[in-house]
């Protein structure tokens, strides 16, 4: 095999080919006096070298994506291609029903009460038999139907609240220090605590690391 190294006449590749017969694989780029002088050993077979290869392929690749950019800009929400879900055959059929290992133990204690209920035990037997409170006995007989015992979890009211806009334009603005942005509360009068705006600069601090990152360059 001979690998041919850069030159600009192909009559002295010829010449050493014709020297020296028996050449079977010659490895070259695609410029046009390479593949002149390889003539020389017209048996042998010609092959492109691997640089030349990745390099073609990279600017195959690089003029692919540029034509391509406006999809660069709106990737995929989930970051997961389309066929990495799971079939739709997996998925419960009724949407609407709740799912999840929450949801199960509501359906089994909303069945164990009710079936202990129909023996004739009174719903205080019921509470002190399973080591619970009596409301939370009421809840599950009030409930018809086991989804109903689940309720949303509202965030409580809190004092912050009527300063978190302020905070957060704060912090748009580049102030991320909990230590000035609870000193300017207080000096507003302000009834709100270090640890109240430390956890709400924490939350914002996360939504912010889990924005999308910018899209990629062409090139890279």
């Amino acid at each position: 095999m001979v690998d041919v190294l850069p030159t600009r006449e192909a009559r002295p590749l010829a010449d050493w080919l014709d020297r020296h017969p028996g050449v079977e694989i010659i490895c070259r780029d695609r410029a046009g006096a390479y593949a002149e002088g390889a003539r020389g050993a017209p048996d042998a077979l010609q092959v492109a070298d691997r640089f030349h290869l990745w390099q073609g392929l990279g600017r195959a690749v690089e003029t692919c994506v540029a034509a391509h950019r406006c999809c660069l800009r709106t990737p995929t929400p989930s970051g997961v291609l389309p066929q990495d879900n799971p079939p739709a055959s997996d998925r419960p059929q009724d949407d609407s029903e709740p799912v999840g290992r929450r949801a199960e133990r509501k359906k089994a204690a909303h069945a164990l009460i009710h079936e202990i209920l129909a023996q004739g035990h009174s719903r205080r037997a019921v509470a002190r038999h399973l080591g619970w409170r009596l409301n939370t006995v009421l809840r599950y007989v009030n409930a018809a139907h086991w989804q109903e015992t689940l309720r949303e979890t509202r965030p409580r009211p809190s004092r912050l609240d009527p300063y978190k806009p302020y905070l957060e334009r704060r912090f748009t603005e580049g102030c991320t220090s909990v230590t000035q942005l609870h000193d300017e509360l207080v000096a507003e009068q302000s009834p709100v605590t270090y640890g109240m705006v430390r956890a709400h600069i924490a939350t914002l601090s996360g939504a912010l690391s889990a924005a999308p990152p910018r899209p990629p360059t062409v090139r890279r």
